[in-house]
């Protein structure tokens, strides 16, 4: 099975119709961001980025000084609740139900909940049209007492302005 999932892979690659620049980069690490990077983003890493960010982190205001805020400014995104915005990730990750499910509640987690969550790193690797994003989530739960350390990484295809998840733990 996996030989197969992987044939279907190379094809799909092998058949790309997105601009094809391959790298591996990090936008976040020991609370910094990676500015030179950001300001020459693409819209499918924007999108990516501000998806997870939106997925994992906590609501921002204009005080705020958490990093995901400070990194969507850099993203130029003044309101993770705009409609604009909001659309904007419902089209990439349109083939995504649990995105778009989340999308409809916004913020996704409340700037005051009682769970709160900080990135701790976030990278990027483009192979063709393939993008995967690796990150680093810690949260704490004040209510149950409860923390956690996460780091996973996930892959999308892209396809005429929308991902498509690929399995890559089989």
């Amino acid at each position: 099975m996996r030989i197969f999932y992987l044939l279907l892979l190379l094809l799909l690659l092998g058949s790309c119709q997105e601009k094809s620049e391959n790298y591996t980069v990090v936008v976040l690490e020991n609370e910094k961001i990676n500015s030179e990077f950001i300001e020459t983003i693409e819209e499918p890493e924007k999108a990516m980025i501000s998806w997870y960010l939106f997925s994992f982190g906590n609501g921002c205001d204009n005080s705020s000084s958490k990093i995901k805020c400070q990194l969507l400014q850099e993203l130029k995104i003044k309101d993770e609740c705009n409609s604009v915005h909001l659309d904007n990730l419902l089209q990439w990750f349109s083939k995504d139900m649990l995105a778009v499910y989340k999308l409809k509640s916004c913020p996704n987690i409340a700037k005051e909940s009682p769970i709160q969550n900080t990135f701790e790193f976030i990278s990027l690797q483009k192979t063709a049209d393939t993008l995967s994003i690796t990150y680093t989530v810690k949260g704490i739960n004040s209510v149950q007492e409860k923390s956690w350390n996460t780091t996973r990484t996930e892959a999308y295809l892209i396809r005429n302005k929308t991902f498509f998840k690929i399995d890559i733990n089989e």
